[in-house]
């Protein structure tokens, strides 16, 4: 009996031994791979000058405001579509501010269409659009469809329509209800955020992020077209470069 404990007794250590620098091991190895930025604020500048602030979230760093830039991280000019028929023909970058205001800049950002999204040159270098899949990621941090969207939204009625269903802003994203643009048909102001990834569905179809004052919760699928429409942007931190 004395031996059997005894032999226990060894075999425990030894596996102790050996699991605990296995264990130091992986947590070392896991870190950098898959580091935590939740509440790091920092700023971020455009080809324009304009500043933006930032937020982590989870593995994630994104702007914390719309994008506003009338120029692509090129330096070149984004055309300002202010009629229909801008929006109709255009093939190539262009953007709105909502109702043509550019008092609306701040905090609402541009409504940009999907030929400057799909250019590549939108967002700050060392920035991009995000994917669907990242807009997932993102969702899924802030615990879901359901529930998502109030953490997201800023609190109060000063932007978003009443009652701005569960809006605690608790991630520090921002969100505002900057509405779209189709064919320079506004909508949406004070009622939903639509914002563009740069994941096409189909040669139509895009899929889009959507939060409403009505609703805890957020949309992600198909809600932009290559053509005509104009929505805001956010874009994440190209964070595989580092």
């Amino acid at each position: 009996m004395t031996y059997i404990k005894k032999y226990r007794s060894y075999r425990l250590i030894i596996i102790g031994i050996i699991i605990f620098p296995l264990t130091i091991s992986c947590e070392h190895n896991l870190s950098p791979l898959y580091p935590d930025y939740t509440g790091q604020k920092s700023k971020v500048f455009d080809t324009e000058g304009n500043v933006y602030k930032t937020i982590g979230i989870g593995t994630q760093i994104w702007m914390a405001e719309n994008l506003r830039s009338t120029k692509l991280n090129d330096n070149s000019q984004i055309l300002n579509l202010r009629d229909s028929l801008d929006w109709i023909n255009l093939s190539s970058p262009g953007y709105s501010w909502y109702n043509n205001d550019t008092t609306l800049k701040i905090p609402f950002g541009a409504l940009y269409n999907w030929h400057a999204v799909n250019s590549g040159k939108l967002c700050p270098i060392g920035w991009h659009i995000p994917t669907e899949t990242e807009w997932t990621i993102l969702i899924d941090r802030l615990g879901g469809k359901e529930e998502a969207g109030s953490k997201l939204k800023v609190i109060g009625t000063d932007y978003w329509n009443s009652p701005n269903m569960g809006a605690t802003n608790s991630s520090k994203f921002n969100a505002v209800p900057s509405g779209g643009n189709f064919q320079n048909h506004f909508f949406d102001l004070g009622k939903w955020s639509h914002w563009w990834s740069r994941t096409l569905i189909d040669i139509r179809w895009i899929t889009t992020v959507d939060l409403s004052y009505k609703s805890y919760g957020i949309l992600i699928g198909p809600g932009g077209q290559t053509t005509f429409t104009g929505f805001s942007v956010r874009c994440i931190k190209d964070l595989e470069a580092e």
